[in-house]
């Protein structure tokens, strides 16, 4: 017998004697936390209360098979041989599934198999949000809220530079990738048209601060033909704080892939050539790839079982030569700094002391000619009056 298992069998003689617990602790250098652990071992009943118990955990992580082990390292490598191919858990899951594997370890048991084999990708280091509260609309189904940015420009050798407006849904992930030669207000109108024929016209389409987006900076009140495009539709814009593209996350995390597992991996010939093989990777993405936060499903699998309504994309845009400014509100999220002005595309305006340091939303509303002025938590804090030309 151990000089510990001793003393603890000694403790419980004594009280069991009549002598006090205080007495027992302090005379064995012991505290009561001590005591009371081995006295309520005793009362269990075990004829073996006094010896350590093993401080292993009591449920194993989960072991699997070395011929599921050696399958899943073969998915993830025939995988990563495919063109567009995903290759984290969640892919590796959906093949399990279909080889019948039913249930398939869990997705925390495969992320462990690529790393003991070394089959892991470094990840980025993420932006970590501020304290300082967000006003953001949520995605609540299929087409409530757009993304929409340019990406590029990139260049193909012999053929020259070009870009690509890609549209994202936010709640589907359902993507459309419109390659053009320029970022002015004429591509991004034909591209918004091309994305609202594919995805759906959505409520909220969000934008960054570039002119090709919102007009002019001589003249910021007249608001650019993709706003009045916007607004004709019915489809109130957001533009997001400037120097902030990361409130177009997830539309940011797409133009990773898109130049990783896209750009990076062909050889084009010309800017036809991309554009052939760019639609191919667009229908491959929303048929094909698997997101988390849509609990491991497709772009287009959520939209067919969220879609609110069969005939959305029944619809099809035709810009006019002349786009009249129509009634609507156009939305700016904005921070509002140490020197208490509000940055309306390059007009500034004096706000409360209150909202320093605050992210607010500045609502257009061309029909009334005023700025509403809301705080991050969407609660009326002024108006502004905000002269349109007609």
């Amino acid at each position: 017998m151990s000089k510990d298992e001793h003393n603890r069998k000694e403790a419980i003689r004594r009280y069991l004697a009549g002598e006090s617990i205080s007495s027992i602790c302090e005379n064995m250098s012991r505290s009561r936390k001590w005591f009371y652990k081995w006295q309520h071992r005793y009362e269990s009943g075990d004829p073996e209360w006094f010896k350590e118990q093993s401080r292993a955990p009591h449920r194993q992580n989960q072991q699997i098979s070395e011929e599921l082990e050696a399958t899943i390292i073969t998915v993830r490598k025939e995988l990563m041989k495919k063109k567009y191919g995903r290759v984290g858990p969640q892919s590796i899951d959906w093949e399990l599934r279909r080889l019948g594997y039913e249930p398939p370890p869990s997705l925390s048991t495969i992320k462990r198999v690529l790393k003991r084999h070394n089959l892991l990708k470094p990840k980025k280091d993420s932006y970590r949000k501020k304290a300082t509260p967000y006003p953001e609309i949520p995605a609540l189904f299929p087409n409530s809220v757009h993304l929409v940015d340019f990406w590029g420009p990139r260049h193909i050798r012999g053929d020259g530079r070009f870009y690509s407006l890609n549209t994202m849904d936010v709640y589907t992930r359902r993507v459309n990738i419109h390659p053009v030669r320029h970022k002015r207000h004429q591509a991004a109108l034909e591209g918004l048209g091309m994305a609202w024929e594919k995805l759906g016209e959505p409520d909220y389409a969000q934008f960054d601060n570039a002119l090709s987006f919102r007009g002019s900076n001589r003249y910021p009140r007249s608001f650019g033909p993709v706003i009045r495009w916007c607004l004709l539709n019915k489809v109130e814009p957001i533009f997001i704080p400037q120097g902030e593209p990361w409130r177009n996350g997830c539309l940011e995390k797409f133009h990773d892939t898109l130049e990783n597992q896209f750009f990076r991996q062909i050889t084009f010939n010309d800017f036809e050539h991309f554009c052939t093989e760019a639609k191919e990777f667009n229908e491959y993405h929303n048929q094909f790839y698997r997101y988390s936060p849509l609990g491991g499903s497709t772009p287009n699998e959520t939209y067919k079982k969220d879609r609110l309504r069969n005939d959305e994309l029944a619809k099809k845009y035709t810009v006019a030569e002349y786009l009249p400014l129509t009634d609507g509100e156009i939305h700016l999220v904005r921070l509002i700094r140490s020197d208490l002005k509000l940055n309306i595309f390059g007009e500034t305006f004096p706000v409360p002391e209150d909202l320093k340091y605050e992210y607010v939303i500045a609502t257009i509303c061309t029909a009334d000619h005023k700025i509403v002025l809301r705080d991050s938590q969407w609660k009326y804090q002024l108006s502004i009056e905000y002269r349109l030309p007609e």
